[in-house]
C-alpha cells in the first residue's frame, strides 16, 4: 500500500511538470512594429544591429523594404498562410518584402512582390531563396539568414532594372557628349567653308570679269554668287544712267546726250543676254557642272561688258553735267519740284485709298506702299536741298564732291517720288479700265465655250478629250472671274485668256477660220494689255526700289520683258503662241513682283536691326531706293552714310557699278 502511493504520487508530480514545461508555443500572425522583429529570441544584441544595418542598406540603395520576423512557431497555420497574414496585418506593399523564420519549428518563408525584385523573375527569387537564405537556415545561422535575404534583393536591383537605371546615366552622358562633339565639328565645320567660300568670293571679284579663261579657274559656288551680284549691281547701274540721262536730256537736248544713250542702249542690250543665261539657270531643269559653268561665265562675262561700256562714259557724262557750276539755280529748279510733287501726295492717297476699298490686295501689290515711299524720298530730297544750300552758302575747298552728291540725290529721290505716285495714277486707270472691260473678255470666253459645247453636241472630232478638258477649264475661269474679278481684274484676265486661248486653238479646226481668229485678236489684245501692265508696274517697283532688290526678281522681270516681245514679234505669224507668250509674260512679271516684295521687306528689317531709327525713315528709303549706295541685299549693309547734317555717303549716279571686290560683297551688322 505505501509503495502504490508513492507510485500515485510520482506519477502526479511527473503529470504536472510535463504540463508547466517549456514547449515550442504558436504564434498568431501580427502587425510587425519594426524592420526586424526578434520574438523568438533567436538574435544577440550584435547580430540584431547587423541585420537592421543590412535592411537599412537595402532601403538606402533601392528604397525596397526588408521586414524579418522570428517567432517560435507558425502553427497551425502553413509558413506561407502565417507570413501571407502578417503582411496584411502590417499593410506591407508591393515595395515591402517579407521574411520570416520560426525557429523551433525549423520552418519559413520569403515573399518578394514582383515590384519589390525591380524586374527580376520569379526563378531568379526563388535562387536566392534556395541558395542563399536555406543554406543559412540549415546551419542555424539566423542573422546570417536575414542578412543574405538583404543583399540578395540588392544584388538583383543591380543586375537587372536598377543596374539598368544606374548605368543608363553616364551612357546619356557619353552619347551627349558625343554630340556635342559632332556638332561643334559640324559647326566649325561649316563655318570653315563659308570662310572658304567667302576667300574663294572675294578672290573671284579680283579677277577680270570679261575674260572668261580667268574666270574658268573660279570654284563653281563662288563663280554662281559672282554672276548673282554683278547682274544686280550693273542692273542698278543701268537704272540709274538711264534716270540721270533723262535728266540731262531736258537739260541739253537730245543731241548732246545721244553718245550716251547709245552707251546706255548697248549696256542694256547686254545685260539682257546676262538676265536671259540667268534665267535658263534659275528654271526647273537641271544642269551639269559643266554646262552649269558655261553659262555662269557667260552671265557674268555680258555684265561685266556692260558695265565696261558704262563707264567708258562716265567721265564725258559728268563733264557735260557740272553740277557745281549754277549749282543754286538747279537748287531752286528741285525746290519747285519739291513743292510740286509733295502737292501730289494727298490725291494720291485718296485714290489709293479708294482702290483698296474697291480691289483686293493681290491687285495692288505693285503701289500699295507708293504713297508712303514717295513720302519718304521728299523727305530726303528736301534734307539734301537743305545741306545742298549749306554747302553753296560756305564753299569750302574739297567739298565739291559732297554738293554734287546732295545735287544727283536730290534728283534721284524726286524722280522716284514722281514715278511712284505716277504709278498709283496709271494703278487705277489700268485697273478700273479692266473692270470695265473684263464683261467683253467673259462674253468672249463664254462664246468660245458655246462653240465648244456645239462642236462636242455634233461628234465626230478627233480631239473630243483635249476639247472637253479646255471647255471645263474655260468654265472655271469664267466663274472664277465672275465671283472674284472684281476684286483682281488683272488676274482675271490673265486665266480668262489662256482659257480663252486654248479654247480657240483647239476650235480652229473645227469652226469658221475668220471668226476664231478675230476672236484670237481680241484676246491677244486683252493678253498684251494685262502683260504690259504687269510689267511696267514691276519694272517701276524694281526702279524705285533697285538698292533692294536682288537677282531673282531683276531675271524674273528681264524674261517677262522677254517674252512680251517675243508675244508681239508673233502676233501675225502665230497669235496663238503670241498669246501664250503674253499670259506668261504675266505670270513672270507677278512672280518678280513677289520676290520683290520679299527683298524689300528683308531690307528693310535688316536696315533697321543695323541702324534703328538712326538718320530717319528718309535715309532708309534712300537706301532701298538705292540713292545712296549700299548693299544690303545679303543681311548686312556694305558702305554708309552719316544722318542729319549730310555728309559721309555717296549718291549713285550716270555710269558704271563702281564697287570694288569687297564692296560688292560682304557686310555685316549690330545684333
Amino acid at each position: 500500500m505505501r509503495l502504490a502511493r508513492v507510485l500515485s504520487l510520482l506519477a502526479a508530480i511527473l503529470t504536472a511538470a510535463t504540463l508547466v514545461a517549456p514547449a515550442a508555443v504558436a504564434e498568431p500572425p501580427l502587425r510587425l512594429p519594426d524592420y526586424v522583429t526578434d520574438n523568438a529570441g533567436a538574435l544577440s544584441g550584435g547580430q540584431l544591429a547587423n541585420v537592421q544595418q543590412a535592411v537599412d542598406t537595402l532601403y538606402r540603395d533601392r528604397h525596397v523594404r526588408l521586414w524579418v520576423v522570428y517567432v517560435a512557431s507558425f502553427a497551425p497555420k502553413t509558413a506561407v498562410g502565417w507570413t501571407d497574414a502578417t503582411r496584411q496585418l502590417s499593410d506591407l506593399g508591393d515595395q515591402d518584402a517579407i521574411l520570416a523564420i520560426a525557429t523551433e519549428q525549423r520552418s519559413y518563408a520569403f515573399l518578394v512582390p514582383s515590384a519589390a525584385a525591380s524586374g527580376a523573375t520569379s526563378a531568379q527569387v526563388d535562387n536566392l531563396r534556395v541558395n542563399k537564405v536555406e543554406p543559412a537556415l540549415h546551419s542555424s545561422d539566423w542573422a546570417g539568414a536575414a542578412i543574405a535575404a538583404a543583399n540578395g534583393l540588392a544584388g538583383l536591383g543591380t543586375s537587372s532594372g536598377r543596374s539598368g537605371g544606374f548605368s543608363l546615366v553616364p551612357l546619356l552622358i557619353i552619347v551627349a557628349v558625343i554630340l556635342v562633339g559632332v556638332a561643334a565639328l559640324l559647326l566649325w565645320s561649316r563655318r570653315r567653308r563659308n570662310k572658304r567660300h567667302e576667300a574663294e568670293v572675294a578672290a573671284a571679284k579680283r579677277v577680270d570679269p570679261t575674260d572668261p579663261d580667268a574666270l574658268a579657274a573660279v570654284p563653281l559656288d563662288a563663280l554662281d554668287e559672282l554672276s548673282r551680284s554683278i547682274v544686280v549691281d550693273v542692273d542698278n547701274a543701268v537704272r540709274t544712267s538711264s534716270n540721270e540721262l533723262a535728266l540731262a536730256e531736258d537739260e541739253f537736248g537730245q543731241q548732246q546726250a545721244d553718245r550716251f544713250n547709245r552707251a546706255v542702249d548697248n549696256a542694256k542690250a547686254t545685260l539682257q543676254q546676262a538676265f536671259t543665261v540667268r534665267q535658263q539657270l534659275d528654271d526647273a531643269i537641271p544642269e551639269t557642272p559643266a554646262q552649269r559653268r558655261d553659262l555662269l561665265t557667260r552671265v557674268v562675262v555680258a555684265a561685266a561688258r556692260a558695265n565696261r561700256d558704262l563707264d567708258a562714259q562716265t567721265e564725258a557724262f559728268h563733264e557735260l553735267r557740272d553740277l557745281v557750276i549754277n549749282a543754286p539755280d538747279r537748287l531752286d529748279v528741285l525746290t519747285q519740284k519739291l513743292v510740286d510733287i509733295s502737292a501730289r501726295i494727298d490725291p494720291a492717297q485718296t485714290t489709293l485709298t479708294q482702290l483698296h476699298s474697291e480691289f483686293a490686295d493681290t491687285a495692288l501689290a505693285s503701289v500699295a506702299r507708293n504713297v508712303a515711299a514717295a513720302k519718304e524720298r521728299l523727305d530726303f530730297a528736301d534734307q539734301s536741298i537743305s545741306r545742298a544750300r549749306e554747302l553753296v552758302a560756305k564753299p569750302v575747298a574739297g567739298e565739291q564732291n559732297e554738293l554734287v552728291d546732295c545735287v544727283r540725290a536730290t534728283e534721284s529721290a524726286l524722280q522716284q517720288a514722281g514715278s511712284m505716285l505716277d504709278a498709283v495714277d496709271s494703278a487705277a486707270t489700268d485697273i478700273r479700265r479692266a473692270v470695265a472691260a473684263l464683261p467683253s473678255a467673259i462674253a468672249d470666253t463664254q462664246q468660245g465655250i458655246n462653240q465648244a459645247v456645239a462642236q462636242l453636241t455634233q461628234g465626230g472630232l478627233s480631239d473630243t478629250d483635249e476639247l472637253t478638258a479646255a471647255r471645263d477649264a474655260a468654265v472655271k475661269a469664267v466663274a472664277a472671274a465672275q465671283t472674284d474679278g472684281t476684286a483682281d481684274p488683272l488676274g482675271a484676265f490673265t486665266e480668262l485668256t489662256q482659257a480663252d486661248a486654248d479654247l480657240d486653238r483647239l476650235l480652229a479646226s473645227v469652226a469658221d477660220e475668220r471668226d476664231t481668229a478675230e476672236r484670237l485678236g481680241r484676246s491677244f489684245d486683252q493678253a498684251l494689255f494685262t502683260a504690259q501692265s504687269r510689267v511696267r508696274s514691276v519694272s517701276d517697283y524694281i526702279d524705285t526700289r533697285r538698292g533692294s532688290i536682288g537677282p531673282e526678281a531683276r531675271t524674273r522681270l528681264n524674261e517677262a520683258v522677254r517674252q512680251l516681245e517675243a508675244a508681239q514679234a508673233k502676233q501675225k505669224s502665230n497669235v496663238t503662241e503670241a498669246i501664250a507668250r503674253a499670259n506668261g509674260a504675266s505670270m513672270l512679271a507677278a512672280q518678280a513682283q513677289q520676290l520683290a516684295n520679299n527683298d524689300v521687306q528683308s531690307a528693310q528689317r535688316t536696315y533697321m536691326n543695323h541702324y534703328g531709327r538712326v538718320g530717319g525713315s528718309s535715309n532708309m528709303g534712300a537706301v532701298i531706293g538705292g540713292i545712296i549706295l549700299g548693299n544690303i541685299l545679303s543681311g548686312g549693309m556694305r558702305g554708309g552714310f552719316g544722318g542729319g547734317g549730310g555728309g559721309g555717303w555717296t549718291s549713285s549716279t550716270y555710269g558704271g557699278s563702281s564697287g570694288g571686290g569687297g564692296d560688292m560683297f560682304g557686310g555685316g551688322g549690330r545684333f
